[in-house]
């Protein structure tokens, strides 16, 4: 199925092949764990959820955050909850995107609060 990948590492957006198997998102993305984003009602944005605890390069999606590291977007049947191609074009991620410079940091961040 069509999911696009964004390689904030050498700039780049891109359709890739998933096949269904998120063992795979591990890969594709480069990561031990990642989080799940939905951007729209028809789409998730996989993240590695390590990503701001390791060197990494970022880049910000608009009206959302900085993200650090690759991450895909893979379309989602939310009745089923089966995956499937995303309806993202290359041009509208292109515009959800912007590359952030080399040594852009952000530091994770865990407060506590009492109840």
């Amino acid at each position: 199925m069509k999911a696009i990948l964004i390689n904030p590492f050498n700039q780049t957006i891109t359709e890739v092949e998933y096949s269904g198997n998120f063992k795979e998102i591990y890969k594709l993305i480069d990561c031990s764990t990642f989080d799940c984003i939905n951007i729209d009602d028809d789409n998730t944005l996989f993240v590695d959820d390590e990503g701001l605890l390791q060197e990494n390069r970022y880049f910000h999606w608009k009206d959302y955050t900085n993200l650090a590291g690759k991450a895909l977007i893979i379309g989602v049947d939310y009745q089923t909850g089966e995956d499937c191609d995303t309806s993202w074009s290359l041009q509208e991620v292109e515009n959800m995107v912007e590359w952030l410079p080399n040594g852009h940091k952000v530091e994770p961040v865990m407060n506590f609060y009492s109840w």
